[in-house]
């Protein structure tokens, strides 16, 4: 029975080849052929199509040919509504089974991934800070530094002795030298400071400029103005001044939030800018000397005949605000006018209370 059915399925693969092959020859184009092919295969593919016809010597040359089969497949396909599936390979039973034992690895692998996140890791160790890096030329800076120690103690031992009127030497050489060795002490405490952790010079920067200027106090009173400053200077504020850059404390020390002598400072800062007019309000030096150049001028137009040299101003003022070519500023000259030649009027407007409206709105409010 065996033979029987096999011979009959040989017999039937026999006739439908023969039958593939009478109809490809009575096609005559390429197109035809391919949409025959796929038609013929039901569910194709380009790789199937090609296979097809190289079966019946349709396709001879696969390389050069598949590009042009791949495009009419897709079209086929597209006119049925089917998706492009490629070249995928068909869904057998191994590649099914292949693919199951595939998922199942990766999800046991998932699992214990997520097994070895949830458990609790060793806490660790913490290492020592970190030093932080010295600025380039630190060691130049430093030899600046203790230089103007001596400019600061020569000021220190001539003002003990003649202000201070400390004539024992001995007595003199020990209490001299009081502000330089805290000048060094600070100095210590602020290098200390910025190679810690915080990064930070601490109070000892403060009670270092504080230093500084009982310096300046006494460089002041022992040589004067002049002198003195050149002794302030190249004392103990060169010394200071060369600490900062040898620890690189501009650099590292910044401050993250904003205090109240920035705002207070920043504030005075605007208000002085604005006095002066040069506020922030986009426009450069050029417009803001045209309007003030015009609002004189109208200031000047309306003045007495008393006013000295109203003439000339008025014309040096007409000259800088450019109102002759310029028609902006010939209206703002003008709306500046008006307004200086009518000020007076101003008492005499008829004007609406704000505080019935105010009044109205408040009942309505009331009532609702």
């Amino acid at each position: 029975m065996d033979t029987e059915s096999e011979q009959q399925a040989a017999s039937t693969d026999v006739l439908s080849s023969a039958a593939h092959a009478a109809r490809l020859v009575m096609l005559k184009t390429m197109d035809e052929k391919i949409r025959y092919a796929c038609e013929a295969l039901g569910q194709p593919s380009t790789s199937d199509v090609i296979a097809f016809l190289m079966t019946y010597g349709v396709v001879t040359n696969p390389k050069r040919e598949r590009a042009y089969v791949a495009t009419q497949v897709d079209k086929w396909r597209t006119e049925r509504g089917l998706g492009d599936t490629g070249d995928l390979p068909r869904l057998s039973a191994e590649l099914l089974t292949e693919l199951d034992n595939r998922r199942a690895a990766e999800e046991s692998a998932a699992a214990e991934k997520q097994a070895a996140e949830t458990t609790p890791a060793p806490p660790k160790t913490t290492t020592a800070t970190k030093r932080r890096s010295t600025p380039e030329g630190s060691r130049g800076f430093y030899l600046v530094a203790l230089m103007s120690l001596l400019v600061s103690v020569d000021t220190s031992w001539r003002f003990f002795g003649i202000k201070l009127g400390i004539t024992s030497i001995y007595e003199r050489a020990a209490m001299f030298a009081v502000v330089e060795v805290a000048l060094i002490a600070c100095g210590f405490a602020m290098r200390a400071g910025i190679r810690s952790a915080s990064g930070k010079p601490g109070p000892a920067r403060l009670i270092l400029w504080a230093l500084c200027f009982a310096s300046g106090y006494m460089a002041f009173d022992l040589a004067g103005p002049v002198s003195g400053l050149a002794r302030v200077t190249l004392g103990p504020v060169l010394g200071v001044v060369m600490l900062h850059l040898a620890l690189g404390i501009e650099l590292r020390h910044r401050r993250t939030r904003v205090t109240t002598w920035s705002r207070v400072s920043r504030e005075l800062k605007e208000r002085f800018l604005s006095r002066l007019g040069l506020g922030d309000d986009e426009r450069d030096a050029l417009a803001r000397t045209r309007d003030r150049a015009a609002r004189r001028a109208a200031h000047l137009a309306r003045a007495s005949w008393m006013t000295p040299f109203r003439k000339v101003r008025l014309a040096r003022a007409l000259r800088s605000a450019n109102a002759a070519h310029d028609d902006r500023m010939r209206a703002r000259l003008m709306a500046e006018l008006a307004a200086v030649q009518h000020a007076d009027e101003l008492r005499r407007l008829d004007l609406a209370s704000p505080w019935s409206d105010s009044l109205a709105n408040t009942l309505k409010y009331l009532r609702s």
